[in-house]
């Protein structure tokens, strides 16, 4: 774990330089070789503090690492010293201090051999430098420290992070489902009222202890049913009766008058036989 923190915090530490590298190039002044004013410079010379095109650096890698240390912006590893280095000093200062007493109509050679001796002159000879210039002392700068913070900054927020994922993953424990789920009140109250039913049907099956069953329902229907034929039938037969009366003759009349009175008499006598007995 410890070698993979260390190695991480090299790589962290290359990305900052690299940065800080890319910022200075972006200077106008720093867009341009200090010494022959090629246009795109990608190597620089860290102790003196400028940045050079290929052909110059070449140049001065042939003074010496004591006179003029050179690398590549991109290709070589840099030191947070190294950087500060070329953040103190830069082309447009390097310019001021080292072509201080510069001709005014001097013209910047171009060929490989004009070049070489010009930039010992200005950097081994030192023929055109302020004489008021002191050489600062490297920086001392300590950005491993703003590193470490840096990497603390990230493992706080990784673990938040995980925290909350975890948080998310998290499922809710689901109830268990009852097995025997308790009926509702008013299921209970009907299947209470059916099976009694039921038992009454059961026990009860000519309705001899219901008044209301089925059976008697049908008698009295029957009978109700009667009663309503019965008045029509009469009515029929008195109507019948009256209608297809026979109407006796004269003969009859008289025969019937005679047989009507002699029936007083004969009743009467008898009452008087009757009477006189008692």
């Amino acid at each position: 774990m410890s070698a993979k923190i260390e190695k991480d915090k090299t790589k962290q530490l290359q990305d900052k330089c690299q940065s800080v590298l890319n910022n200075l190039l972006r200077d106008e002044d720093n867009k341009y070789c200090v010494d022959c004013d090629s246009k795109g410079p990608r190597w620089a010379s860290w102790n003196i503090g400028v940045f050079l095109c290929i052909r110059c650096a070449g140049i001065h890698r042939n003074l010496g690492v004591h006179i003029s240390k050179v690398k590549s912006v991109n290709l070589d590893t840099w030191t947070p010293e190294q950087v500060v280095s070329l953040q103190q000093m830069g082309n447009s200062r390097a310019r001021a201090v080292y072509e201080a007493n510069l001709p005014d109509n001097f013209r910047r050679p171009q060929s490989d051999s004009s070049l070489e001796s010009f930039i010992r002159a200005k950097y081994e000879h030192k023929k055109y430098i302020a004489r008021e210039w002191v050489p600062p002392s490297l920086p001392k700068v300590n950005w491993e420290k703003e590193i470490d913070e840096e990497i603390e900054k990230q493992k706080k927020k990784k673990k938040t992070v995980i925290e909350k994922k975890s948080l998310g993953n998290i499922e809710v424990p689901q109830l268990p489902k009852p097995t025997n789920p308790s009926p509702k009140p008013g299921r209970t109250v009907i299947s209470e009222v059916a099976a009694d039913n039921k038992e009454k049907k059961d026990d009860d099956l000519l309705g001899l202890h219901n008044g209301d069953d089925s059976f008697s329902n049908f008698i009295s229907a029957s009978s109700t049913a009667e009663q309503n034929t019965k008045p029509e039938s009469s009515v029929k037969s008195e109507e019948d009766s009256f209608f297809n009366q026979i109407v006796p003759t004269e003969k009859e009349k008289v025969k019937l008058d005679k047989d009507s009175i002699l029936a007083l008499y004969g009743s009467a006598p008898t009452n008087n036989c009757n009477q006189f007995s008692n």
